[in-house]
């Protein structure tokens, strides 16, 4: 009973804290966009020459607009790109942005560095300053106003975070990518989700767990429980890696990150994927 009575007053401390910062409901964004542990997509050629497009999406992924581009840092894998955009931020429209990172070659197409989806309400809430990790195994993005941000008190103690037997913790709430398609005939996938853990943006991955696999579906819901020790002074994510199990070999469906804070704070964090479909994790 005590280790539930001090989840509740940490999930409470925690979500007071963002609510304290979100008073912002309308009003123009103007940030920068810096990036660190780029891959290096010119293999023997030198470092990436990295270049972004901002899209945004209001309905969940289903659509983006592209909104701009940035300027091209040649032989950088830590770029700091110096562009001030603007946003017209609105949190009654659900705004997401989705960078994608490329490396400009004049010789063949622009190869993908990574991609990522932001929310842009959680993004003001932390005081308009975000790491995000790209959906490839190395890089991620820093986001920050060049106005004065808010502050957040990110003091609180550590505490566990458990998911009881007999809750919905993860779902996929729209179509995941189709693997198993013959020719014309589309089939669909039997996905299967394994998660884990990391203390900071790059910290060392271990293991939270593997659900089972779902058979036939492009909707699934599992019914897995995992537990985690959560501590909101590491700055701890999930990282969320969608399967299709085949007996000719398993196919990734997807990727993405999570902030266990966000996670915490909101109860059921709902997140985008890259390429297609979204993945949701929900907390009793």
């Amino acid at each position: 009973m005590a280790n539930k009575i001090l989840l509740h007053l940490l999930v409470l401390a925690a979500f007071l804290a963002l609510v304290h910062s979100a008073g912002i409901s309308k009003g123009k964004l103007r940030f920068k966009v810096s990036g660190r542990n780029l891959p290096d997509k010119d293999t023997g050629l030198g470092t990436t020459d990295g270049y972004f497009q901002l899209y945004v999406s209001t309905d969940g992924g289903r659509t983006k607009t592209k909104l701009t581009k940035s300027d091209t840092i040649n032989d950088q894998e830590n770029p700091n790109w110096g562009n001030v955009f603007e946003f017209e931020f609105d949190r009654s429209k659900n705004q997401y942005w989705f960078f994608e990172v490329l490396d400009d070659d004049t010789l063949a197409e622009d190869d993908t560095v990574g991609r990522v989806w932001v929310n842009v309400a959680n993004y003001v809430d932390k005081g308009q300053i975000t790491t995000a990790k790209l959906d490839k195994e190395k890089g991620y993005l820093i986001i920050q106003s060049v106005d004065k941000p808010v502050q957040i008190d990110a003091s609180t103690p550590v505490g566990q975070l458990p998911m009881p037997a007999g809750t919905k913790d993860v779902d996929t709430i729209s179509g995941l990518p189709t693997k198993d398609d013959v020719g014309f005939v589309p089939g669909k996938s039997d996905p299967y989700v394994i998660i884990t853990a990391t203390d900071g943006i790059s910290g060392k991955e271990r293991e939270v767990g593997r659900s089972s696999t779902v058979s036939s579906s492009s909707s699934p819901n599992w019914g897995d429980v995992f537990q985690f020790q959560w501590d909101r002074k590491k700055d701890q994510r999930f990282k969320l890696k969608i399967w299709d199990e085949d007996t000719l070999g398993d196919e990734k469906l997807g990727l993405g990150w999570m902030e266990v804070n966000d996670f915490v704070a909101q109860g059921s964090y709902t997140l985008l994927l890259p390429k297609k479909g979204t993945i949701t994790l929900t907390k009793a």
